[in-house]
C-alpha cells in the first residue's frame, strides 16, 4: 500500500495526517506505526472509504505467532474487527466469521508456559463480560468532556469509543454488546456523524 499516494488522494485532515506519518515510517514490528495504521483505518471508515480498509487489513492479515505481543496485536485486532464489521454489513458472514475465529485464537493464546488456551480464553471472556455499552463507548468520559467544554477530549473519546464498539461489538464475545446490538449500532452511527463534521 502506498501511503504517500493515499495522502494525496483524500482531503480529510486525519486521513492525510496518518497517511503522511505512515509514508515516512512503517513496520509491522513497531507499536507506534500500527497505532497510526489503526487510526488511519478507522478514519477511512468514518469517511466511508471502505475499499481502502481492505488494503490495510491485508497488510495486517498475518500469521498468529505463538507468543502475542499486545503492544502490536491490540491494533491488529482492532483492524481485524473493523474488517469483520464491514464484511458483516455487506452480508458476508463467512468472511466475518473467519476473522472473528482468528481473533479468538489470538485472545486464547497462552500468556505463560503454565497457561492453557482454554484457561486464557476463560479469563478473557470474564473480562469481556464486564464490559458494558456505556464503558466501551466512553459515555461518562464524553459527558464530562462536554460539561468541561473540552472539544478535543470529547472527540478523542468518541473516536476511541467508536473503534471499540465496532471491533468488540462484531465479535460476539461481549454479552452486553450482543444484548444491546440495536443501541450499539445507533451509537456507532451517532459517533460517525459527530466525527465526520
Amino acid at each position: 500500500m502506498n501511503f504517500e499516494e493515499l495522502s494525496l488522494k483524500y482531503n480529510e485532515k486525519n486521513i492525510v495526517k496518518f497517511s503522511k506519518k505512515l509514508a515516512k515510517s512503517f513496520a509491522l514490528t513497531r507499536s507506534k506505526d500500527l497505532t497510526n495504521l489503526y487510526e488511519l483505518a478507522f478514519w477511512l471508515y468514518i469517511y466511508d472509504y471502505k475499499d481502502e480498509i481492505l488494503n490495510i487489513y491485508n497488510i495486517v492479515n498475518i500469521d498468529i505467532p505463538e507468543k502475542i505481543n499486545f503492544n502490536i496485536w491490540t491494533w491488529i485486532l482492532a483492524i481485524w474487527g473493523l474488517q469483520a464489521y464491514i464484511y458483516e454489513s455487506e452480508g458476508n458472514k463467512h468472511k466475518k466469521d473467519e476473522i472473528v475465529a482468528n481473533m479468538k485464537k489470538v485472545y486464547s493464546a497462552p500468556r505463560t508456559k503454565e497457561d492453557t488456551e482454554k484457561g486464557t480464553w476463560k479469563f478473557y471472556t470474564r473480562i469481556a463480560g464486564r464490559q458494558t455499552l456505556e464503558s466501551v463507548s466512553y459515555a461518562n468520559e464524553i459527558e464530562r468532556a462536554i460539561q468541561n467544554g473540552n472539544k478535543s477530549a470529547e472527540e478523542a473519546y468518541r473516536f476511541s469509543g467508536l473503534c471499540k464498539m465496532i471491533s468488540y461489538g462484531v465479535t460476539g464475545f461481549y454479552p452486553h454488546l450482543v444484548e444491546n446490538r440495536d443501541k450499539l449500532e445507533e451509537k456507532i452511527g451517532e459517533y460517525i456523524k459527530y466525527l465526520r463534521f
